[in-house]
């Protein structure tokens, strides 16, 4: 989207094409798409090792740039690359994501141009770092964040956040990494890109603008209810007794494979595979997600099982040929035999509840305002709770609420099971995210309400 925005500042004659998700990211079935007079054709956030696609463009008389940050494993004499993972590479950041490096080669033109285009986009870079979960240690990374959570102006972002009810003057990376950009993929998830680049490019009316992030919304909706059915149904394939917890279900569909797979880990405390059906009627196909303690593309990447393996360290795809199935279990087991998952819950610091008040949790949440990838927000042991109410909430009762006299803890994406557990007139202490949640009554009379809240990860009954 920047790169296309910012070329029409050039020439109306810019098109763009993209797959749905379901086919994936590589370009092979998009290259009759391409209109004959093209005559540079750039590719962004993939295609690094797509030698034959850029080869077969070059052969039409199409000059080819690539944009990219994913691992390099060929050279391509087809294409101009720009990727900080090449080897000889010097750009310092090597945590940078296809977004921010195209906002970066719209600056070098810029430069070049004597323009000053880029900058309309400056905005956009620190929101793509956040959704492609990118280090924030990095402090390139972590300038553009906070420009993109300081000074958002993008109209589709600005009107999507307020329909979410979060503050536009005062919004932090789990504002947009938990209620905005899972309303946005929601639409790619559904194999509805359009949806997501007609709002991302906001070309039209305020009203427009509107409808498009209502959709939006609706879509993410539906999308937190095929992934809770998703999870109960999965908890009844699981084999508990591996390494990695690996999943067939063809029904779930490719957009949510990942989503499902990432519920595992938090269930299991285990790298999770969920699959669907593959490119061929012998292969399975989906998502990886794995844990911090190891690389799991690089363990995939090993295993003699599997066809194909690309992505993140954490985060990815995997496909294998049905027949190999059992094998690839049986060879995670093995490699993994002696490797025991860190289940404990760790924390920053540790109150009493009677120190908490909204001056300290305003403090802390402007100090873990950029948070993410290796450096999570902060993490904080309440003790001194005295639960005095509970309540199972949400249209999937999938939220717990436990009253505790000043301050309400919140226990998000859980179960029954896990409200059954929680105690009723009895001291506990909890491990969270603390929280101030505003907003506004009417009658009897208007005021602002004001909770405060602790995002619990777990508690226990003294």
């Amino acid at each position: 989207m920047i790169m296309y925005k910012y070329l029409k500042n050039f020439t109306n004659d810019v098109y763009y094409i993209c797959n749905e998700r379901s086919t994936g990211h590589n370009i092979n079935n998009l290259l009759d798409q391409i209109p004959t007079q093209t005559k540079l054709f750039i590719a962004v956030d993939s295609s690094s090792n797509d030698i034959e696609s850029m080869k077969t463009l070059t052969e039409r008389g199409m000059d080819c740039l690539i944009i990219d940050h994913h691992t390099v494993t060929v050279n391509n004499p087809y294409a101009i690359l720009v990727n900080p993972q090449q080897e000889g590479d010097e750009y310092p950041n090597k945590n940078a994501c296809g977004g921010l490096l195209t906002y970066k080669v719209c600056q070098v033109i810029d430069e070049c141009m004597n323009t000053y285009y880029s900058n309309e986009f400056d905005d956009l870079p620190g929101l793509a770092l956040l959704a492609d979960v990118m280090s924030m240690m990095e402090l390139e990374n972590r300038y553009f964040a906070k420009q993109s959570l300081k000074g958002l102006h993008h109209r589709g972002l600005k009107q999507l956040f307020t329909l979410m009810n979060f503050d536009v003057n005062n919004l932090s990376s789990t504002d947009f990494l938990f209620g905005v950009s899972p309303a946005v993929t929601a639409a790619t998830r559904a194999d509805n890109i359009q949806l997501a680049i007609d709002f991302m490019l906001c070309e039209g009316s305020d009203e427009e603008i509107l409808e498009l992030s209502k959709r939006l919304v609706s879509g993410n909706e539906k999308r937190k209810e095929i992934q809770s059915e998703a999870i109960k149904y999965h908890k009844t394939l699981a084999n508990e007794g591996d390494k990695v917890v690996v999943i067939v279900n063809p029904e779930l569909g490719k957009g949510i494979n990942g989503l499902a797979a990432a519920d595992l880990v938090s269930a299991y405390n285990c790298p999770a595979i969920v699959l669907g059906y593959g490119d061929g009627e012998d292969t399975y196909a989906g998502s990886f997600r794995g844990l911090e303690d190891f690389s799991m593309l690089e363990l995939l990447e090993s295993c003699d099982n599997t066809t194909f393996v690309a992505g993140h360290s954490g985060a990815g795809g995997v496909q294998l040929s049905k027949t190999k199935l059992e094998l690839l279990i049986q060879e995670l087991n093995e490699k993994l035999a002696d490797f025991i998952p860190d289940d404990s819950l760790y924390y920053d610091l540790e109150f009493d509840v009677s120190e908490i008040n909204e001056k300290m949790i305003l403090y802390l949440n402007e100090f873990y305002r950029i948070s993410g990838k290796d450096f999570k927000p902060g993490k904080f042991l309440l003790k001194g709770l005295f639960v005095s109410d509970k309540k199972l909430m949400g249209k999937q009762l999938n939220t717990v609420k436990i009253d505790c006299d000043s301050i309400q803890l919140m226990k998000f994406k859980t179960n029954e099971d896990y409200f059954n557990t929680v105690p009723v007139f009895a001291e506990v202490e909890a491990i969270g995210t603390l929280n101030m949640n505003y907003w506004k009554q009417y009658k009897p009379k208007f005021k602002i309400v004001k909770t405060m809240q602790l995002f619990i990860d777990d508690l226990r009954e003294v």
